[in-house]
């Protein structure tokens, strides 16, 4: 399963929108009973963040040593938030909706999960006495090709699952049996393709 992670884009908010957003955050944690205990109480984060809004607030038209309180102020405020984070993915254990609930946003996961589109036999080749020997074409987004071969004319259905497809191989089979082949591909998050159309070969 895909790991869901939560996005850290907060940090590159503007001031004042970096408060809002902690306060979006500690309203969404008050009495929020998947989150009994984080790091920063829901209740401290708002003070925290209330006084962070203050130093903004100062810094506008205030001194150097206001704009460097504010500056302060942000970094303990985003640090408070990295661990928060830390501990609602840990918590949350991969539960996208229970991660939302806490009041963040998920990273996409379209960029890292690749989606097989499928394989076929290629040819198949007698290797030894009861070994069929297969060559399978390539999913460049394939994890494991899984191989079904059954005993022609009414044997029952077997599946044998290789992760190299130049080197997939059936042993055991019976000598001077026809067998039905056909292949299917596995992706990185499990998802699977439609078999291929079935070839037939027989063991010697």
């Amino acid at each position: 399963m895909a790991k869901n992670k939560i996005t850290h884009n907060y940090s590159t908010l503007g001031d004042a929108q970096l408060g809002d957003f902690g306060l979006h955050i500690a309203d969404a944690l008050s009495d929020n009973a998947t989150f009994p205990s984080p790091p920063t109480s829901a209740a401290a984060l708002t003070t925290q963040t209330n006084a962070y809004l203050s130093a903004v607030a100062a810094s506008l038209h205030g001194t150097p040593s206001n704009t460097l309180d504010k500056n302060t102020k942000r970094t303990a405020l985003i640090n408070a938030l990295d661990n928060i984070v830390t501990y609602v993915e840990l918590t949350a254990n991969n539960d996208p909706a229970k991660m939302l609930s806490a009041g963040f946003s998920l990273q996409s996961l379209s960029h890292t999960t690749k989606v097989p589109t499928g394989s076929s036999i290629l040819s198949v080749r007698n290797t030894a006495s009861g070994k069929l020997g297969l060559d399978l074409a390539v999913d460049k987004n394939g994890r494991a090709y899984l191989v079904e071969y059954t005993a022609l004319p009414s044997g029952v259905a077997k599946l044998a699952v290789f992760t190299d497809p130049h080197a997939a191989e059936l042993v055991g089979l019976t000598p001077g049996t026809n067998y039905s082949l056909r292949v299917e591909v596995m992706g990185s998050v499990n998802q699977t393709t439609d078999w291929s159309d079935a070839v037939q070969h027989m063991s010697t």
